[in-house]
Parts: C-alpha cells; structure tokens; sequence
C-alpha cells in the first residue's frame, strides 16, 4: 500500500505541474507566427551593386539602404527576411551610377521570392568641370528634343568637380552648359549605352 501511496502521490505532482504550465503558457491559447516571406536579391549585372532599396509599393519613399555598409559583387546575393506579405519596389544602385528599378515584387508567407538586378537599364553622364570658371546651368536632352528642359545643377558646379547625372535611358543626348559669367557650350551626339558612363569633359 506504501508502494501505491507512492505513485499516487507522484500523480497529483504531476498534474499541478501540468496545471501550472498550461497557465504558463496562456491557458492552453496557441499563437500562430506573424506572417512573413523573404526576398533573395542576385547581382546579375557586371558592376558592383553598392545600394539596395526594397520598399512597400505604396510608400513614397525608397527608405534605409538593405546594403549598407556592404556591397554586392556580380553573382553574389543577399536575403531579407521577414517582409510582411505585401508588394514591394526594389531599386538596385550600382558602382557607375546606373540603376535597375523593378515594381510591384510580390512576397508571400512562409515563400523566398527569388529577384535578379542587372545593370542594364538606363547609362549615365558625367560632367567634368576643367573650364576654369563655375558652371551654373547643365542641360542634358534627347538629340532629338526641341527645348533644352529643366536645370540638372542643383548646385553651381566649380573648376575640379563633376556632376554625374544617373537614371539615363540609353540613345544620343545634347549637352549644354551655362558659365556664371555668361555664355554657353554645348556638346551634340553623346552616346548613353545601358550600364555605362559617358563622361564630357568642360574646358
């Protein structure tokens, strides 16, 4: 009867231990995990990808840099996790100023969305100032355009620096720039090709 004493005992332990666990942990309630996927984005192109942007599609803004402080070397690749199921917009900036913009990547719960970025759309150009005098005006339009368009200089642009416009779709541009002391200079028939920077050079 002692031997029996024994394990009975040893069964009401048991069960306030389950008693109190099962309060422990909510009263039985289980909570499922938040819904999230994860985005694997590969550098296709030929140039170090140095910026990543990954954005819901409805935000106005590309926020924080997913890279930062680290890169992409062609091949390589990065995984984000934990976005909340929603489309997205990605934008991959690399090493020469071009960029890769793809809208609407849609990231499902419990998938990996497999994203490749190649530098293949859009070139740049780059104004060297070697002129002596500061630039206040640069203008850059298609070749086959009527009107020079807005200013691209935000800021004057002095004798030593250059100014690289970036986001240019590849075809032939003109190029016109404005000195502070009057005049201008323009440049016909530059060449943008995709993933590539056209550098003019000011004297």
């Amino acid at each position: 009867m002692a031997f029996l004493a024994k394990w009975r005992n040893l069964g009401k332990v048991a069960c306030v231990l389950l008693v109190a666990l099962f309060v422990s942990c909510g009263g039985g309630r289980w909570d499922p995990p938040p819904p999230e996927g994860n985005l694997r984005v590969y550098n296709d192109g030929n140039l170090t990808l140095r910026h990543l942007y990954v954005t819901p599609s409805t935000s106005s803004s590309w926020g924080v840099d997913q890279l930062a402080p680290s890169f992409l070397l062609p091949t390589e690749s990065i995984t984000l996790t934990r976005l909340y199921p929603n489309s997205y917009d990605v934008q991959a900036r690399f090493s020469d100023g071009s960029w890769d913009q793809v809208y609407d990547v849609r990231i499902q719960d419990g998938v990996t969305t497999i994203l490749s970025m190649m530098n293949t759309g859009n070139g740049a150009v780059a104004v060297f100032n070697n002129s002596g005098f500061t630039l206040n005006g640069i203008y850059l339009t298609p070749s086959s355009a009527t009107t020079w368009g807005p200013n691209q200089a935000d800021l004057p642009l002095i004798t030593g620096q250059t100014l690289t416009l970036t986001g240019v779709a590849p075809g032939t541009y003109d190029l016109r720039v404005a000195f502070s002391g009057g005049g201008t200079f323009d440049t016909r028939g530059i060449s943008v090709t995709a993933g590539a920077t056209s550098t003019i050079q000011v004297n």
